[in-house]
Formats: structure tokens, C-alpha cells, sequence
């Protein structure tokens, strides 16, 4: 259960401080003269895995694991730094610090409990995950024009299905080929010996909303309309649909 460190020293110059601690959280509050909160750093789980939660009324959140500096084997122990990582299940640290804060003053606990839970619509978290969304795009098409099987592999959810509309030469009509995530990895080195390297890739984001991706690229050698979806915090591809230029088919 959350409790307060009390008479903890205050720096000169910045926001008055208050700090809670249990054996899962770290919290410190940022206060202005008011006793209004303008901001916090929630660190979770601590002992294996810590990350934080920052907020300022300002600049909004980011969310970053703890990078504790004792992991460099024959180094002295680094002070802890905030290094660029990650997925945050909000509504998973929310019940667990609505339970822990309950002996906290009702106001902070309110407040920060509500916080967690508006993480989901941040602009912070958003950023991240077109940028999360476009990486996993451009991994598939720079693996597939490269020949680069584990390019590709990291992109794809291993039940992916890779769809195309071809022309049957012996009926004239249109045929829906398709390829499973094994059989695309498998052909991706054959792929790159038979396509151009280095073609110009556009991708655009039609559209992100919460878990889920719809993802549009156009090479010279065709166009490909991806569904991404986030898997545990990483966003994978798992469908395509093809369409290849004329010389390409």
C-alpha cells in the first residue's frame, strides 16, 4: 500500500515535491504554491521489469522504462536513466494503483488514477504508434525488395495471409492468389533476386484507431494495403492485398 515519505528536501527553484512508495510504485507529485498538482512520475514494478508514467500539465506524458545503469558487466553501477521503450497497460496499472493508493490523499489518487486511464488518447502514445505502425510497413517492403527473410519476419503475425489479384492467362479472368506468413518468408530471398533493390517506397496511414492499422504503400513495382494490429505491444501485419504493376504480375 502507497505511503508518504515525509520531510523529503525540496529543490530550490522547482515545483514543491510529495513522494509515496510501496513495494511495486515509486511516486513523486509536483505541486504549485496552490497545492495544485502540475505534474507527476509514476515508476511501476519495480523490482522487475520498472518503468515510468510522466504527466506535466504542460507537455503532457511520456512513457519510458527505467534503465537502471547495473547491467554493464565491468562498469561501476550507471545512475538510473529513462530510455525509450514501450507498451503501458494502462488499464492493468490503474487497478493496481487504485487498489495501492487507497491510504494517499483522495485528491492525488483521483487525479492520477484518471490520468492512467487518459493515456490511451494521448498525443504522446499516438506519435508513437504511427511511428511503431510505419516501421512495421516498411520492414515488409524493404525485406521483400531486399530478399531479407528476418525484415519480413519481424513485421508479420505468424497467421498473416498475403492476398493478390492475378490474371488466369488460360481464361482471361481473375484469380485470388494466396500466401501464408511461412510461405512469404520462405520466398523472400527469391523475391529480392527477382525485384529492383533500393525502389522508392511511399507509405500513408490511412488510418490507426486504437489497436488497429490500415497501412497503404506504393512502390514502382505495385501497391500493397496492409491490416497492422498491436500483439502484446508490438504491431505486426496481418493481412495484405496486392496489386502489382503490369511488369511485375
Amino acid at each position: 500500500m502507497l505511503y508518504e515519505i515525509r520531510n523529503i528536501r525540496q529543490n530550490e527553484g522547482e515545483p514543491m515535491r510529495r513522494w509515496f512508495i510501496d513495494d511495486y510504485f515509486d511516486l513523486v507529485v509536483w505541486l504549485n504554491n496552490e497545492e495544485e498538482i502540475q505534474g507527476f512520475q509514476l515508476c511501476y514494478d519495480k523490482t522487475k521489469n520498472q518503468h515510468a508514467l510522466t504527466w506535466h500539465k504542460e507537455s503532457g506524458y511520456m512513457h519510458n522504462r527505467v534503465d537502471s545503469g547495473e547491467d554493464k558487466p565491468g562498469k561501476p553501477k550507471g545512475i538510473p536513466i529513462l530510455v525509450t521503450d514501450g507498451f503501458f497497460d494502462y488499464e492493468e496499472i490503474a487497478g493496481i494503483f487504485k487498489k495501492e493508493s487507497r491510504n494517499i490523499d483522495h485528491h492525488i489518487s483521483e487525479l492520477i488514477y484518471r490520468k492512467i486511464l487518459q493515456y490511451s488518447g494521448s498525443a504522446f502514445r499516438k506519435d508513437r504508434d504511427r511511428l511503431a505502425v510505419r516501421q512495421a510497413a516498411l520492414d515488409y517492403i524493404e525485406g521483400w525488395h531486399e530478399g531479407n527473410a528476418a525484415k519480413i519476419e519481424k513485421s508479420i503475425h505468424p497467421e498473416l495471409a498475403r492476398r493478390s489479384i492475378s490474371v488466369n492467362p488460360k481464361t482471361s479472368g481473375s484469380d485470388l492468389e494466396q500466401m501464408s506468413a511461412m510461405s512469404l518468408v520462405k520466398t523472400a530471398w527469391a523475391a529480392g533476386k527477382r525485384l529492383k533493390k533500393n525502389l522508392k517506397n511511399e507509405i500513408f496511414i490511412l488510418d490507426i484507431f486504437e489497436n488497429i492499422a490500415s497501412v497503404k504503400i506504393e512502390t514502382p513495382a505495385g501497391a500493397d494495403y496492409l491490416h497492422i494490429a498491436k500483439f502484446g505491444g508490438k504491431w505486426l501485419i496481418v493481412n495484405i492485398l496486392r496489386e502489382p504493376t503490369s511488369e511485375n504480375v
